[in-house]
């Protein structure tokens, strides 16, 4: 089996427990033992987050414009939005879809084909397929509601969440992408060419983690094309036999990978290496592996995107923050307790990605001295397989973001703010020292006092599981912590560990590690891990710490003491017992191998070190005089240079040993200085001394001008971080008002379609309007209003009354008044000076609420109308027959010459009874007519208005006190809408009179009839 075994911080699965519990073992299984949860159901469908802020509503239109309304899928869309101004979201989207718009509520339930938006001055998240609002807290700093939903959608919906960030300013949507990518989902971003502002698309493809890229009316295509294919996919994990299935394309992919990258992940889990490659699969659209192995084989980039989502590593400062608190107060206490300010407290974190778990420990200890009053050294280590984590990470700038993880305190003690970003302080960045390293091929780091490896033995199978963890405990000191991840666990070696928290993973070494080096270093099997027992691993573990403890007796026995010296002069190692020759000096701690031997030896070995490195070749030399403390007089030295293969460094072996034991096979050079010279050196040693001491006042004076330019920089700092907060503070409000800003810009747009559509409607219909405020003063008038009133544009402002008029209204501004007093509209029949004639409406003028703010004038041309009415009115007058018509009640709405001219004749009382407006009916009744002729008539013509007779007739008398009249009535229903009649009297008193002279008698007055 290859030996390189990938070596990062990834973030499990939040939502997603498989990646956890599938292929469960000692070391990577429930803290508890307890069963993993009942599984919740499968959501309906993919629930898409959707991230904008400023220039984010012209994209959102663009997005949904593109929007199947069938397309399964729910989206939540997330704004920063001001908390003092309505939102009007619903109504601006809603004319972009076809899918239902609304406000999120508390618990609502996310329904398919939905689209939700984030109420102003809330916060938004998902638990169990339901949306929460909480309150936003106005004094929290940097609001990023796009972080929240998002993070909290990839814990809830897992694979099957899908995020999309558009035009806006910032990274915030950054973090919440990341969680979304590390539980499997889908992240897209907007096109940054695409945007308004770019901001936050830029932010977030600068992780190297998004999935598509595309302007907003794309994406909705390869949202949809994503969803279909996760919901097809979920399926329950493989089992045992899934190597077994996929058989040669698996393989394949991983040794195309590891010709590629070097990395080889023949030991990453099956569950998790299956469903990572499935998600590139999706990516490149190919169905089976088959053809995506053949892919990898001709496409080496897409061979290392693969082994960048095989690493991907998503973390956060003080993340776990209860596991950080047991850190802060049982740990790093107990470390610095016992130490001297010359001890050196030695720090591994493994699979550091970003830096930010490194940096948070480092913060801890800061912290740690400062209470303590107490200053040691700390030297953290931080390694990753990743390259390009490395460099992020000694970088030591993070997004704005980290706000949400870092209190203001450490944030304004431990960082810098520069533009977006914050910068770890020169004090905490000297602390940490990052380099690439594999945990499998590369040599461990030894003497460790907290080493820290967190969600990373959770993907790796057993074997690979047991062996990271006895190297683990090679590396460190007895007494040394070990801090895991909240789903790792020891496994078989649980009895070599003190638990402190088992909640939080913190462990303490029983006992330094009795494994050797070279075994763990190399793998364990050839092929693919066995699963069917672990004897033979457990046996081998024994032999090889039998042969651990048989190299250190052998050691002990017959190796001199020997130092292992780099080309600074500094001890990298000892070897054997040097106790006797090495002394610690006063002063400050080194480990510089001239400073530590005693002077006599400490010249000569100078000197021989400078020739070996020089030359390359050994150096030895004998009988140096020396006073240890068993007594010897004299040593030998052997000096060996070599350079490291893999690193290419120069070193030494320094070999000191017993004057009376032999040389092998090098000829020794006797140590002897004659009195002139030794005094020669003491001369030069106390000249160097004192040159020493003036440099060392020289140092001290610029250290105290250093100072005072420190605290003057520190003092613009302050000031700084306060501008920059106020900067922050402003461009959050910025971002808000221009979101309102663009909203109330689409609202103003869509006012002006509807105003111009409104001037469009009454200039076409040529309706003269005029619109006046509580005070009648002009706020707008049509074109047409001009034929009936004098008024120009100029005019707009200044009151009614101040214009005249071309119509003949006396009482115009009377009923103006009136109207918006009594809230009673006014409509009147004027003639136009011209001829014309004029429909006057007078309207109250009323808001959405109801209440009358003015008044509205509208002037309708109606001369056509009127010439019909008054060319009906003339053909009327013209015949002999008094006609009268009335409306469906009965009442008289036109009559003609004749009929008036009748009224008059026979007195006022007749033409009060009978003239325009009132009810004919009515008058039949009334007690002065009141007989039988008159309740037949009323009668008659009470069923041709009720629709149960067509006509009625009716011969009736009419005597005067100076002749006698009769008459012949005859009503007919009119056929229109107001469904009235038409009655005519016609004389017949003429016929009548020839009848009684024909017949000799008289006529009966009741006579008459129905036909």
């Amino acid at each position: 089996m290859p030996s390189d075994i990938p070596v990062t911080h990834p973030d499990p699965d939040p939502a997603d427990p498989r990646d956890l519990e599938s292929e469960a073992s000692p070391a990577a299984g429930s803290a508890d033992g307890q069963p993993a949860e009942e599984p919740r159901p499968e959501p309906p469908c993919c629930i898409v987050g959707i991230g904008a802020s400023a220039g984010g509503l012209e994209a959102l239109q663009r997005f949904f414009d593109a929007v199947p309304g069938d397309s399964d899928l729910a989206y939540v869309v997330v704004q920063h939005l001001s908390p003092v101004h309505k939102s009007l979201m619903v109504d601006l989207l809603a004319k972009h879809t076809a899918m239902d718009v609304v406000q999120a509520t508390d618990g609502v339930p996310v329904q398919r084909n939905t689209v939700y938006l984030l109420p102003p001055a809330k916060h938004l998240s998902i638990e169990d397929g339901r949306l929460r609002l909480t309150v936003k807290d106005a004094g929290s700093g940097m609001s990023l509601p796009i972080d929240i939903f998002l993070t909290a959608l990839a814990r809830d919906q897992g694979p099957l969440a899908l995020g999309v960030i558009l035009s806006g300013t910032g990274s915030d949507g950054t973090r919440g992408l990341m969680a979304i990518k590390s539980a499997g989902g889908f992240t897209a971003v907007q096109l940054p060419e695409t945007a308004q502002f770019d901001g936050m698309p830029r932010s977030a493809l600068a992780t190297g983690k998004i999935d598509a890229n595309l302007p907003p009316e794309e994406l909705p295509r390869r949202l949809i094309e994503h969803a279909r294919r996760a919901l097809a996919r979920a399926r329950p994990l493989p089992d045992k036999r899934t190597r077994d299935e996929y058989g040669d394309p698996l393989g394949q992919i991983i040794a195309v990978i590891r010709s590629v990258t070097g990395v080889d992940f023949s030991h990453y889990k099956l569950a998790t290496l299956l469903r990572r490659i499935e998600r590139r699969m999706q990516g490149a659209g190919l169905e089976s592996m088959d053809d995506y192995a053949a892919l990898l084989r001709r496409n080496s980039a897409e061979t290392v995107s693969l082994y960048k989502e095989m690493l991907i590593g998503v973390t956060r400062f003080f993340r776990d923050e209860a596991a950080f608190r047991v850190l802060a107060e049982k740990v790093i206490p107990s470390l610095l307790a016992n130490r001297s300010p010359t001890d050196m407290v030695r720090v591994w974190v493994c699979g550091c990605a970003s830096g930010e778990e490194a940096y948070s420990i480092a913060i801890l200890f800061a912290e740690a001295q400062e209470r303590m009053g107490r200053s040691i050294d700390v030297k953290i280590f931080a390694t990753d397989i990743d390259q390009d984590s490395i460099e992020q990470a000694g970088l030591g700038e993070y997004p704005r973001t980290i706000a949400e993880d870092v209190s203001q305190d450490r944030l304004s003690r431990y960082f810098t703010a520069h533009g977006d970003t914050y910068t770890v302080s020169r004090d905490i960045r000297r602390m940490v020292v990052f380099a690439a390293h594999n945990i499998m091929r590369d040599p461990p780091f030894t003497k460790i006092d907290l080493l820290s490896c967190r969600n990373l033995l959770i993907y790796m199978d057993q074997p690979l599981q047991r062996k990271v963890l006895s190297l683990f405990q090679y590396a460190l000191r007895q007494g040394g912590f070990l801090f895991l991840g909240t789903s790792e666990t020891l496994g078989d070696l649980q009895s070599d560990f003190h638990t402190i928290d088992s909640r939080n993973k913190i462990y303490q070494s029983l006992r330094a590690g009795s494994f050797r080096l070279s075994r763990l270093l190399v793998p364990t099997v050839a092929a693919p891990p066995a699963r069917h027992g672990d004897d033979g691993a457990h046996n081998a573990t024994e032999d090889g710490a039998a042969i651990d403890e048989a190299i250190g007796a052998l050691m002990k026995a017959y190796v001199p003491p020997c130092l292992l010296v780099s080309e600074q002069l500094n001890i990298m190692h000892v070897f054997g017992d040097a106790s006797s020759l090495l002394k610690v000096p006063a002063g400050e701690a080194t480990l510089n191998v001239l400073k530590l031997l005693p002077s006599s030896v400490s010249m000569v070995t100078g000197t021989a070190l400078n020739r070996a490195f020089r030359s390359g070749e050994e150096f030895s030399l004998s009988n140096i005089p020396v006073k240890d403390r068993e007594g010897v007089a004299a040593i030998s030295l052997r000096v060996q240079p070599f350079t490291a293969r893999k690193t290419g460094r120069r070193l030494a072996l320094v070999v000191l040993d017993r004057a009376n034991a032999p040389m092998l096979q090098m000829p020794d050079s006797d140590f002897d200085l004659t009195a002139d010279v030794a005094e020669r050196i003491r001369g030069l040693e106390q000249e160097l001394t004192s040159r020493g001491e003036n440099l060392q006042a020289t140092i001290e004076e610029l250290e105290t001008a250093n100072e005072e330019l420190q605290a003057t920089n520190e003092e613009l700092l302050a000031s700084n971080e306060e501008l920059q907060s106020t900067n922050e503070e402003l461009q959050s409000v910025n971002e808000e008002l221009y979101s309102v800003n663009a909203e109330y810009q689409a609202k103003v747009e869509e006012l002006t379609e509807i105003t111009n559509d409104l001037d469009n409607l009454l200039r076409s219909t040529e309706i003269g309007t005029v619109f006046l405020d509580g005070d009648f003063v002009i706020r707008r008038f049509t074109p047409a209003a001009a034929g009936f009133i004098n008024i120009i544009p100029r005019d707009i402002g200044r009151s009614i009354s101040h214009l005249s008029t071309n119509i003949d209204y006396p009482g115009f501004l009377a009923d103006i008044r009136a109207v918006f007093v009594q809230h009673e509209p006014v409509v009147r029949h004027v003639r136009v000076r011209d001829g014309r004639w004029v429909l006057t409406r007078i309207l109250p003028y009323l808001t959405d609420k109801n209440q009358v703010v003015g008044v509205v004038v509208t002037f309708v041309d109606v001369t056509a109308t009127k010439q019909a009415e008054e060319r009906v009115q003339s053909v009327l007058d013209s015949l002999p027959e008094h006609i009268a018509v009335t409306d469906r009640d009965g009442h008289i709405v036109m009559v003609n010459a004749a009929w008036r001219n009748f009224a008059e004749r026979n007195g006022a009382p007749a033409a009060e009874r009978c003239g325009v407006g009132t009810n004919y009916l009515d008058v039949c009744l009334s007690p002065d007519t009141g007989n039988e002729v008159a309740r037949a008539v009323h009668d008659g013509l009470r069923r041709l208005l009720d629709g149960d007779a067509e006509d009625f007739t009716f011969e009736y008398p009419c005597h005067s006190p100076n002749e006698q009249r009769w008459f012949l009535m005859h009503a007919t229903r009119l056929n229109d809408h107001d469904g009235g009649i038409v009655v005519s009297h016609i004389n017949i008193t003429n016929r009548k009179q020839m009848e009684l002279r024909l017949s000799g008698g008289r006529a009966d007055a009741g006579d008459g009839g129905e036909r």
